[in-house]
């Protein structure tokens, strides 16, 4: 069993903490910006539950080294704890930045038993993606759209926007049609992440939240080992109701061994 707060030397130094416990292995994998604490809560009731869970700080986050950011260095610096902990085919939970980690670690990783995404769906980035607005109001919503989220990210550093470039860049629908593995996507309610939004972007926000329900339902009409489902929290469903998501991780690993 790893040592509390063990410290993975790869290219970048990366902490993880082994928070104990016999039974199965979960690796959890927190949101951009945040750090391993998020988990502390539901790694408890996880390991209360019979598993045994191991957080760690991503690239740049927390206690881990500051580094280049980029999907494939991140798929690395997970399997390098999952080496370095000896863990044994883990489940995979990733918030937001790491829930897309988890999506495309389900598509390297075959032997893995569930990967979950909790509510890392991405930024809009092009008017075909804001769902039953014609091609005008799209293409305005979407300069608005990216012109605020610009102007959010004035003053960040420079290591945070290069993360969100690589959020930018990634086609999480791809991923989940190549995902190798079951993988479960969770949705909070995007309504209490429309708040962040001025009033006037909030239906182009609406627009964009439909036409992600709509791709995910088609992908998994396409992809056997994709399924979805919706919590009734905001954007953090691990911290706002820990216990209703640890019995969907549960249902979610019968789910997947049934199949």
């Amino acid at each position: 069993m790893g040592a509390v707060g063990k410290r993975v030397i790869g290219d970048v130094p990366i902490v993880a903490e082994d928070h104990g416990g016999q039974g199965g292995d979960v690796l959890l994998l927190h949101g951009g910006g945040r750090t391993r604490r998020d988990w502390d809560v539901l790694a408890g009731l996880l390991m209360s539950a019979g598993f045994r869970p191991v957080s760690m700080d991503l690239r740049g986050h927390g206690e881990s080294g500051e580094a280049p950011w980029s999907w494939e260095e991140a798929l690395a610096d997970v399997a390098a704890v999952v080496e370095e902990f000896g863990l044994h085919r883990p489940v995979i939970v990733g918030h937001s930045l790491g829930g897309m980690v988890a999506a495309l670690w389900a598509g390297e990783h075959p032997e893995c038993p569930l990967a979950v995404n909790l509510d890392g769906h991405g930024n809009p980035t092009r008017p075909d993606q804001f769902l039953g607005l014609d091609e005008v109001p799209a293409a305005r919503a979407c300069q608005e759209m990216t012109s605020f989220l610009s102007e959010m990210g004035q003053g960040l550093p420079e290591s945070f926007l290069q993360v969100m470039r690589e959020i930018d860049a990634l086609d999480l629908f791809v991923a989940y049609r190549a995902a190798r593995c079951p993988l479960l996507v969770v949705s909070g309610d995007a309504t209490a992440f429309a708040g962040m939004f001025p009033e006037h972007l909030v239906p182009a926000w609406n627009a964009y939240c439909a036409w992600v329900e709509r791709e995910l339902e088609a992908a998994v009409r396409e992809t056997s080992l994709v399924r979805t489902v919706s919590l009734p929290t905001g954007h953090d469903p691990h911290r706002e109701d820990p216990e209703g998501l640890l019995r969907l991780l549960i249902g979610g690993l019968d789910a997947s061994i049934m199949a």
